[in-house]
């Protein structure tokens, strides 16, 4: 996935989703590309790409400028943001004898995501990822920037293959925190230490080498791309998306795309 370096003029900063620098954490992923307001020579500078990070030392070279610009279309991930804060909640109900049953918990988690798909129920993998990246611990601040250093492609890959199991395992009924957030950390890092997922070894790594396969040519996860394998749990999401046509809870919003006039991605 390329990430196009979108010259903003001036005149567009009112138009602009202004964040204050002091709120942004490290190593926290952009939801697009941010850019600073150089006030001397009046110019909008892209300083990160998508799903890119700060550092500490980098927060405070820049803090300065006192905010990061966004384009508008960093709106459309919070909604993302919000449903992944209401599935932790979920899912961090204390166990117990009032704890409620695995069922209800997923028919509780599909009914907050289902929406997220959209009006024509597909779902690209920056979005996944943007998810995942609310729902789950941090990944290794080391190994993020090593990545990023060394293989910024595998990097950018890792996030959105990572991201994108969590998103379908969730759908799948994998509903344990803890075991999210280790799949989501193991498959980061194979990802960036070259792992191809070409043989799959488990039933997790058969999600990740099908995955893959889709992602390949830059296409959204959906029920045509999904009815090209025969695996159990492409079957199986395949079903709850095929609900999702036929019921209006995911009507509400377009299914949204990085790409095309309003986006940052080619």
């Amino acid at each position: 996935m390329l990430f196009e370096d979108k010259k903003l003029q001036l005149e567009s900063v009112d138009e602009l989703i202004q964040c204050p620098i002091l709120s942004v954490e490290p190593f926290s992923l952009m939801l697009a590309p941010v850019y600073v307001l150089m006030k001397l020579n009046k110019k909008l500078v892209s300083v990160k790409a998508p799903l890119d990070f700060f550092t500490r030392e980098e927060l405070d070279r820049l803090k300065s400028h006192e905010v990061f610009y966004m384009p508008k279309f960093a709106v459309a991930s919070l909604r993302f943001q919000t449903a992944a804060r209401v599935v932790q909640n979920i899912l961090s109900v204390k166990q117990g004898k009032m704890a409620p049953a695995p069922y209800e918990l997923s028919g509780e988690t599909f009914a907050v995501m289902g929406p997220l798909w959209g009006k024509q129920v597909q779902i690209e993998p920056f979005f996944m990822c943007v998810f995942a990246e609310e729902l789950c611990s941090p990944l290794k601040a080391e190994t993020m920037l090593w990545a990023r250093e060394n293989a910024v492609v595998r990097h950018d890959h890792a996030l959105l293959l990572s991201g994108s199991l969590v998103f379908v395992a969730l759908h799948l009924g994998w509903l344990n925190l803890v075991e999210l957030n280790q799949f989501r950390h193991y498959v980061y890092e194979k990802t960036v230490a070259g792992e191809s997922w070409e043989s799959p070894k488990s039933e997790l790594e058969l999600i990740v080498c099908e995955l893959n396969d889709i992602f390949s040519s830059n296409t959204s996860l959906s029920v045509l791309n999904l009815k090209a394998f025969n695996s159990e749990w492409s079957k199986k999401l395949s079903s709850r998306l095929e609900r999702l046509i036929h019921i209006n809870t995911n009507k509400l919003y377009e299914s949204v795309s990085i790409y095309g006039e309003e986006g940052f991605a080619s």
